[in-house]
């Protein structure tokens, strides 16, 4: 193959951990964004989006976790809080290669060429343990040599799952970078816009707010976007929350963040879910500066083999809209 010096699993480390040396990178519990085995970056059952941002050493860098979320008749399941059957305690297990396996198995992913291309991409094969619903959800990872800012994860009901609603993919801790800023159709938006009387359950959540496909951006070729972004110049500035001091952003700058659906057939379907959260994750300090958006995804009826982008850019997001919009 080419030059790329992919980030591939580890085996005998238990460093289940993929993507490009110079962009985005998902690891899996027990194995943290940066890559350190024994360290296993939080809860399980999550992706663990990296990104080289730290400063001085240009490392890789938490950035957000993305959680699985099948609905099955409408019961909806999350990867990250219902109990295992193969581990103690909560948040299903994942692991890559090969279905039905469940020891702790984590395969390097397949090389190869986008045909009649010399663009690189690199696929992992990812299963989750079933849910409580009946949903037995298989992921596809894929990584373009050519597109290093992005992972697209596809969909897929593995044989036996139940009739999935949704498979809802979610970026759940926008709270870490603090994102204010969501970028529609016609204008951008703020927590304070979207939830003007800031009412927020016990645990600091606001009601989950659904905005319909004509309220979205669309890419040149039709497809949906939906980007966030902080309101901070220096998200790392802000004190760290002294009930979970590790729980700080340490990035040397803000990235964009954004979704894309790429289906232009189908994104009529599409919706963008937010909501917002005025305290840290597990517990009850307050956000610096206020309400800020936690779970930010898109969401469709479920077809096999759907398929979600998730991306992240440097670019301010006017900048990163008008790239996508003039493709």
């Amino acid at each position: 193959m080419g030059d790329i010096a992919w980030i591939r699993a580890s085996q005998p480390e238990k460093r289940p951990i993929w993507g490009h040396p110079n962009g985005i990178q998902v690891s899996l519990w027990p194995c943290d964004a940066e890559g350190r085995p024994g360290n296993d970056g939080g809860p399980r059952g999550l992706l663990r989006i990296g990104y080289p941002v730290l400063p001085i050493t240009h490392a890789a860098g938490l950035i957000n976790f993305i959680a699985i979320e099948p609905v099955v008749k409408g019961v909806r399941c999350y990867s990250e809080l219902e109990p295992s059957t193969l581990r103690e305690g909560r948040g299903k297990f994942i692991w890559s290669g090969t279905r039905g396996v469940s020891e702790e198995k984590f395969d390097q992913g397949t090389l190869s060429l986008l045909p009649g291309t010399f663009v690189e991409v690199l696929r992992v094969n990812l299963f989750v343990e079933p849910f409580v619903n009946k949903a037995r959800v298989q992921l596809r990872l894929e990584f373009r040599s050519d597109k290093p800012d992005e992972v697209a994860i596809t969909s897929v009901a593995q044989p036996g799952s139940a009739s999935m609603d949704n498979c809802i993919l979610t970026a759940t801790m926008g709270n870490y970078m603090r994102l204010r800023r969501v970028w529609l159709k016609d204008h951008q938006a703020s927590p304070l816009d979207l939830w003007p009387q800031q009412s927020t359950h016990p645990n600091g959540f606001t009601d989950d707010l659904y905005l319909p496909a004509a309220a979205l951006l669309r890419d040149a070729s039709g497809g949906v976007l939906a980007c966030a972004e902080s309101n901070e110049i220096d998200p790392a500035a802000a004190p760290p929350d002294p009930q979970a001091p590790w729980w700080h952003f340490r990035g040397a700058y803000p990235l964009t963040q954004y979704w894309r659906y790429p289906d232009a057939k189908t994104a009529g379907t599409v919706k963008l879910r937010l909501n917002g959260r005025k305290v840290y994750w597990a517990g009850t300090t307050p956000i610096p500066g206020g309400l800020a958006f936690e779970n930010f995804d898109l969401t469709a009826p479920f077809v096999d083999s759907q398929t979600f982008i998730f991306g992240l850019a440097k670019d301010p997001a006017p900048i990163l809209i008008r790239r996508f919009q003039s493709v």
